[in-house]
């Protein structure tokens, strides 16, 4: 699960860097600016994936 997790996390973060580059500039299609903040949502997604693997995998450890 954690290559899976870096995927998404490496996802969000090049989403975040072209959705701040593409808000510079305002002569850049609005489709970019919404294909940065889509990137951002999967990294999101993945994060909160990741987490609750780690959660169910720590919580099935302790028992």
């Amino acid at each position: 699960m954690t290559r899976l997790t870096t995927l998404f996390t490496a996802a969000g973060l090049s989403g975040l860097i072209l959705t701040m580059l593409t808000a510079l500039n305002p002569e850049v299609p609005a489709a970019l600016l919404a294909f940065g903040f889509s990137l951002m949502l999967i990294g999101l997604l993945g994060a909160l994936f990741g987490a609750a693997a780690s959660v169910t995998r720590a919580w099935q450890s302790t028992r």
